[in-house]
């Protein structure tokens, strides 16, 4: 049983606290996100694999240790193949955006080391850098790649990368305990 600063058990008011400031502590609950979100996805041809996809896909895998970037599984570890997901672009997406404003904000490191060392000198196309997966690349088990309640694709980024520091076995939702492989 977890106690206030002045060992009164959580369960029970304390007189004290409210004396100092302190707010009443929200106890564990079940959070229901209902997400509906309507946005213009530009028109884009088919998705294919390319080769610079599954070169730098293997390049990701080597890189990361084979581990998915939340859990720190491996593909054997979560039962599936591990999965490139493109961060911080989204493949569907890359006709939407400004590659300058981007390359700017990419020169400056806001990205990230890795993203700043991308060849911008020679940057022509957006796919040099979308299908790039050592600078637009995660690491994902398919749980936390397209798993619902869980996946990257399925719930808002907060929620989403507080399982990756959450405290081991937490509940963390009905169908997830949180578990870090070693």
């Amino acid at each position: 049983m977890t106690r206030c600063s002045h060992d009164v058990p959580l369960e029970q008011p304390c007189d004290a606290c409210p004396a100092e400031g302190l707010a009443k502590v929200t106890r564990a609950h079940t959070e229901k996100e209902t997400l509906s979100v309507s946005v213009n996805i530009p028109e884009h041809a088919e998705r294919k694999t390319t080769a610079l996809f599954e070169r730098t896909r293997k390049e990701l895998i080597e890189r990361e240790g084979g581990r998915c970037f939340i859990c720190n599984a491996t593909a054997a570890e979560s039962g599936h193949p591990l999965e490139a997901h493109h961060h911080p672009i989204e493949r569907s997406l890359a006709e939407l955006i400004d590659w300058d404003r981007f390359k700017v904000d990419a020169q400056s490191c806001y990205w990230g080391e890795r993203i700043k060392a991308f060849d911008w000198g020679n940057f022509t196309d957006w796919t040099q850098f979308v299908d790039d997966m050592t600078v637009n690349g995660m690491l994902l088990c398919k749980a936390h790649h397209i798993g619902k309640d869980e996946g990257i694709h399925a719930m808002p980024f907060p929620l989403y990368i507080a399982q990756k520091y959450a405290k081991e076995g937490y509940q963390f939702s009905d169908i997830e305990v949180i578990h870090h492989a070693i």
